[in-house]
């Protein structure tokens, strides 16, 4: 079977998938909207290379959502044997998250970290809705779950807290339609007469860009709710969780939930759940000394890069040279970034020159009166410094502004 054919298949059965799930809970009107959609966006096949950050970080694209089109990698379909349940399921999830997109596109603007989760969490929800409907005898096949990157499993974490309390009042399923294929104004009532006003300023962070206080948020909302009104989680640690028959449909963990669990402490919990309490306090436990150790491999990662690209030792003038323009212009890219990376990749920047701002102005202004490669006339270059660069930069402004002096402020 080729790639197109594969391509072909694939996309009808998404498509059936998106609107069996949709259809109970979105009138008429949308429908006949998705499913235009569904003839109009064209669907390409082509080479999608990983995603390599500046620090070398790859990460795989199985799909891309543009303004006319989707796209799906090439090497995804190639590696894919749509008649293994699980490779199909796989390949599914990546046309149903990028579906997910479209849709919403049609009626909201893109929401950051809220839409990628969403996106992803519906794929789940549709592909296991249509194995509990259209397939028999599924008591031990397991929940299909999407893989996404690590920059995103920290919002999905965020959402299915969410969803988990939204279950307990039978409108998980109701929220993830509406948010994807209904109205964001709609999404945003129902969740805040569940969670309170609170839920607006969260909403509104981790749409935008700058979501960095996001989790705190939501763990707090979700702590207050509980003390409030209770909450069950038996189900969410049981070992069925994982099995389909369960029905526990998109819930593969969440440490934003167990976090809020512990917060609101074991007062709030019935007897018999008092263990469960115990195993979220594990579990809080495991995770934050996970996190610390994947928050020192991130430092490390960072502080290796900014030793490795910008250190002066046995280079050249040339060399010198060019490693302070790509500072200024690394850091002029990072000091606006609200990524964890970046802010370390700040941080370790600033250790080296402190004063960097100043330092990049310096510098900006000896390139622009042509005196930048007088810099390294005075210096010992067996072994520079910033901070000996930096103090040649600042000669050389002032020597330039005394003649400027001496010329009666005209340079010529």
């Amino acid at each position: 079977m080729s790639v197109e054919e594969k391509l072909s298949s694939t996309i009808k059965l998404a498509q059936s998938y998106i609107l069996l799930f949709l259809k109970e809970h979105i009138n008429s009107d949308n429908l006949t909207n998705i499913e235009n959609l569904f003839r109009t966006c064209p669907i390409e096949i082509k080479q999608i290379a990983p995603e390599t950050n500046e620090f070398g970080k790859q990460t795989d694209v199985g799909g891309k959502t543009l303004e006319d089109k989707i796209i799906i990698s090439l090497q995804d379909i190639e590696a894919t044997d749509i008649t293994n349940e699980d490779q199909l399921n796989k390949l599914l999830g990546t046309i149903i998250h990028e579906y997910a997109h479209k849709i919403r596109g049609m009626n909201n603007q893109y929401g950051e970290m809220l839409e990628e989760s969403f996106a992803s969490i519906f794929a789940e929800v549709c592909i296991n809705n249509a194995r509990t409907k259209l397939k028999n005898n599924l008591r031990d096949e397991k929940v299909f779950i999407m893989q996404d990157s690590v920059n995103y499993q920290k919002y999905e974490s965020q959402v299915r807290a969410l969803l988990y309390v939204l279950n307990k009042n039978n409108l998980d399923e109701e929220i993830i339609a509406e948010y994807i294929a209904g109205n964001q104004e709609k999404f945003k009532q129902i969740c805040t007469q569940i969670l309170g006003d609170e839920f607006i300023t969260y909403f509104e962070s981790i749409s935008s860009k700058n979501n960095q206080n996001s989790e705190q948020n939501i763990i707090e909302i979700i702590t207050k709710y509980i003390s409030k009104n209770g909450l069950s989680i038996e189900n969410y640690f049981s070992p069925k969780k994982r099995y389909i028959m369960f029905g526990n449909l998109y819930h593969k963990g969440s440490p934003t939930l167990e976090r809020a669990i512990v917060n609101s402490g074991v007062e709030n919990f019935e007897e018999q759940e008092k263990k469960f309490f115990l195993d979220a306090e594990h579990n809080v436990k495991f995770n934050n000394d996970k996190d610390t150790f994947f928050e020192k491999e991130k430092i490390d990662r960072v502080k290796r890069y900014v030793e490795s690209k910008f250190s002066l030792n046995e280079k050249s003038i040339e060399e010198i040279y060019d490693a302070i323009i790509d500072l200024c212009y690394e850091y002029n890219i990072h000091k606006d970034k609200n990524s964890e990376e970046s802010k370390i990749f700040v941080i370790e920047i600033k250790k080296m020159i402190p004063d960097i701002e100043n330092f990049i102005t310096s510098f900006r202004s000896l390139r622009i009166n042509g005196l930048d490669k007088s810099i390294f006339d005075t210096l010992d270059l067996s072994n520079p410094t910033y901070n000996e660069i930096f103090s040649s930069m600042d000669r050389l402004l002032q020597s330039e502004s005394i003649e400027n002096e001496k010329l009666g402020g005209i340079k010529r």
